[in-house]
């Protein structure tokens, strides 16, 4: 009777334990941020930063929003709180990533911009402007969906009800500002405040074209075609130690 005793205890102690272990690898196989409770920036940051994932993998529109409220950890209506729609989601990618350091993104033109500001000694090879924009357009080159995304909203965010409306709005005379007011190492003729701002501008209107012809001209890279910006814009022998 005893061992009958002692093996219904086994039996039962075993039980418990399998349910321990069961329980203890359900939590851990459970999603992480569905513990954790995060601040709605903290919320947004991580769900722009899934999207920009899954955009590099499947396209703007290649994957569908529960994808995105998967990989979040979230159901759709969840999602739906942070982001009311594509557009929406498609807007704060752009507006966190495309010019800005976020994601490590170090050659964005932001940082670019953002680098070039100092002054030191250390820094002071940042500062010439063909350098800088070619390593604006090489890293472009490496995101060609981010860059496509950035043309198709330009175009989409004309019309004022567009989510990404008054960033399109606001960027160029921000960027053209920032610009401006960079210590570049300049020819001569080129430090002219309004000889710059005219080169500043051209420089942006190439840029924009090149990046278009790249998505819709396979016979040549996006670097290639810049190079060829580059000549006419940065010639030699005047722009030679100023690159």
């Amino acid at each position: 009777m005893k061992t009958h005793v002692d093996s219904g205890n086994s039996i039962l102690q075993i039980s418990m334990e399998s349910q321990e272990n069961t329980s203890a690898n359900s939590i851990k196989s459970r999603p992480i941020n569905q513990r954790k409770r995060l601040s709605p920036a903290q919320r947004r940051k991580q769900i722009t930063q899934e999207a920009v994932t899954l955009i590099t993998q499947y396209g703007s529109y290649g994957f569908p929003m529960q994808a995105l409220a998967d990989a979040v950890g979230m159901t759709l209506p969840g999602l739906n709180h942070y982001v009311k729609n594509r557009e929406e989601l498609l807007s704060l990618v752009i507006e966190t990533f495309y010019d800005s350091e976020e994601g490590n993104a170090h050659t964005t033109l932001g940082a670019a911009i953002s680098h070039c500001d100092q002054t030191d000694s250390a820094t002071k090879e940042r500062r010439h402007l063909p350098g800088t924009l070619h390593e604006t357009v090489r890293f472009n080159a490496k995101r060609p969906e981010l860059v496509a995304l950035f043309m198709r909203l330009a175009i989409e965010a004309s019309d004022p009800k567009h989510p990404a409306h008054e960033f399109y709005q606001n960027r160029h005379n921000s960027i053209l500002i920032d610009m401006t007011s960079v210590d570049w190492e300049l020819p001569e003729e080129y430090r002219d405040p309004e000889r710059l701002h005219d080169l500043i501008v051209t420089a942006f209107f190439a840029m924009d074209g090149v990046q278009i012809q790249s998505l819709t001209n396979p016979n040549e890279s996006m670097m290639q075609l810049w190079e060829r910006a580059e000549h006419i814009l940065f010639p030699s022998p005047t722009w030679d130690g100023y690159r």
